[in-house]
């Protein structure tokens, strides 16, 4: 690794210390963020499903999701933006599927709720992309 280019150290550590010690690089390659953005998904018996997003990329980038969570009984927010997982969560009164997948088009987000009832959840989203690939 060159020694061109700025270095930002880890606290207690200067920039000479090793690269181990540092937090930031600008020779080491980031995650760049494509978009990012808010929406609302609505449920219906408990489900609901989205494109929340239509990119240009042509491969499956990588984001994350994060959604408000609900109790399974009264519909209540339990969890404020908790991040979408790919499996099942089960506890706090909460057995829901939450998830998000990526195509080479699109974000989409789909709940399958054990709530029943129609409630409209908030939700947030980052895409990151590498312009090189």
């Amino acid at each position: 690794m060159t020694n061109i280019g700025i270095k930002i150290a880890k606290t207690g550590y200067g920039v000479g210390d090793g690269d181990k010690r540092l937090i930031y690089h600008s020779n080491y390659p980031l995650l760049k963020i494509f978009q990012h953005g808010t929406g609302t998904l609505t449920l219906s018996g408990g489900v609901g499903s989205k494109t929340i997003y239509t990119h240009d990329l042509g491969y499956k980038p990588f984001f994350y999701v994060w959604i408000n969570y609900i109790d399974i009984i009264t519909g209540s927010e339990v969890e404020k933006l908790r991040m979408c997982s790919w499996r099942e969560y089960y506890g706090l009164g909460v057995w829901n599927k939450y998830y998000a997948y990526a195509t080479t088009a699109t974000i989409e987000l789909v709940v399958s709720s054990a709530y029943a009832g129609n409630e409209t959840l908030d939700y947030i989203y980052v895409i990151y992309y590498d312009p090189i690939a």
